[in-house]
Order: C-alpha cells, then structure tokens, then sequence
C-alpha cells in the first residue's frame, strides 16, 4: 500500500518503557463511512497494524450504496463493529451514534478514506499520559487519492485553548484523541451537516485545552469525495450556521466569528501548512 512509505517516518525510536502498561487503557475508533469502497480497507488495515492493540473500532455506515460493507466485513476482527444507518444522515449524526456506542478509555477519530501511522495510538497515548491530558492532536500530512504524499505537513500550536478554537479550527478530525470521562455524554447537533467535526472540538475544548504533539502520525486524502470537501464559500455558509446553531449565537456575533475564521484560516495556512518537498 502506497501510504506505507510515508508510515517509514515514525520510527520506533520514541517508544517508551511504559508501553506495556499503556495498552491496558482501550481507544475507541469512530469512523464514519459513505461509499468508502476504494479506500476503506487501507484505511481499516492501518488501524489493525497499530502497535497499541487494545482498541475497537466502531465503524458507522451512512447508507453507502456501493460493497463499503463486504468490504468490511472480509476482516472478521472482532474488535470491528459495524453500524448502518437506516436513513443518510450524515457525518454529525454518524460521530455522536459512534460516541455513544464507545466503551473506551479514550476516543479517537478515523474517517473511512483516511490513514495512520502504525505507532499513532501508541505514541499519542503515551504524550497524553506523559503530560496528563486529556485533549490532544498531532501532525498530519495530505495525500492524493491513489495515497501519494503531496508535500504538505500540516501542524498547529502547542496549546490550544477554547479561545483559540473560536478563531481557527487548528486541528484534523484524524489526528484527535481525548480522554472519554471528561466528557461521556459528548455530541453536537445533527443539522450541523459540515465542520461538525469543529464543532466537537469547540465542545471538548471548553472542558480541556488540546495539546499539541509535534509528529506526523496520520495522513488525509485530499480529494473530491471526502466528507469535509466542499466549496470555500459553502464552507463559509457552514461555519456561520455552525456558530448560530451549536451556540445560538446571534447574527451579528456569529458573523463576526465566521469572518475571524477565514483571518485566522489564511494565517493557519501561512504558518502551518509545511512543504515537505
């Protein structure tokens, strides 16, 4: 599979002495799926290659319409279970139904298309431990559809706290992971259709601040079909009705946050978004 060499990058070097304990805590995977055919078999093969085993995946079927599911069902782990919703519903509903089913000690995120580095859980959970937190997020970098590196690392600060998520969505959906007790009853609202994966973080983040590991540890396929595309200014749209519904901000309020947003958007890809080659 193409992504294994970008996987190479995380080495085994940071791998601490407390490994063995740490499996003992269980992550739970959400992952959300729609016709996720071409790619959800690597993208579940690189959850099954992690190095920390002791997690479940939960995998939430949104009506695909094309084999996602015998796709899936072909592992016959049984760590994997399956979900479909009866209705599309999309990806806000699809997350909470996923939050809600997890038994885990901590939560992370993998959408169907998407990768990760074989030691990702290990290391990010060992950080987490390391620095008792209970929010975090790492690096990751953009690959193409057919999963060739495209030369772009994206990163964030060390600290991110409420505030600075009100300006600027810092962190991927892929590379988040927190800790389930501070927040057991976690979900948004279903009619937040797009950036309903920032609407979680606004949630988390009043509860915790997100810290930050500085290694790529996941890789998003950047393409036409994923479930955060869509075009700039629809996106635009999205974040006020974001703002409006998730804080029942009023318009000028959630005007004001949507335009920070784009600033703080431009500012994040001159400063973050790291070419590599």
């Amino acid at each position: 599979m193409n992504y294994q060499i970008a996987v190479k990058k995380s080495s085994h070097e940071t791998f601490l002495k407390e490994t063995n304990m740490n499996n003992n805590y269980k992550v739970s995977i959400i992952t959300p799926t729609h016709n996720s055919a071409n790619h959800i078999r690597q993208t579940i093969c690189s959850i099954l290659e992690q190095t920390h085993t002791n997690f479940e995946i939960i995998i939430i079927d949104d009506c695909s319409t094309d084999n996602t599911i015998e796709i899936i069902k072909e592992f016959g782990d049984p760590r994997i279970s399956i979900f479909r919703n009866k209705n599309n519903e999309g990806a806000a509903y699809s997350r909470n139904f996923g939050i809600s089913k997890a038994s885990g000690d901590y939560i992370a995120f993998l959408d169907g298309d998407d990768l990760w580095a074989s030691t990702k859980l290990e290391e990010q959970l060992a950080f987490m431990i390391k620095e008792n937190c209970c929010f975090s997020a790492t690096e990751y970098s953009l690959i193409d559809e057919q999963g060739q590196l495209m030369g772009i690392k994206v990163t964030a600060p060390n600290k991110i706290t409420h505030k600075d998520f009100l300006k600027c969505c810092y962190v991927g959906c892929l590379t988040v992971m927190y800790k389930r007790n501070i927040y057991p009853n976690l979900e948004i609202p279903i009619t937040i259709k797009k950036r309903n994966d920032y609407a979680l973080w606004l949630k988390l983040s009043e509860k915790a601040d997100c810290l930050f590991l500085n290694k790529e540890l996941a890789f998003y396929r950047k393409g036409n079909y994923t479930l955060s595309s869509g075009s700039k200014i629809k996106l635009v749209k999205h974040h006020y009705r974001l703002f409006r519904t998730l804080y029942s901000f009023n318009r000028i309020k959630s005007l004001f946050l949507t335009l920070r947003n784009i600033v703080f958007f431009f500012r994040k890809k001159r400063k973050f978004y790291l070419q590599t080659r």
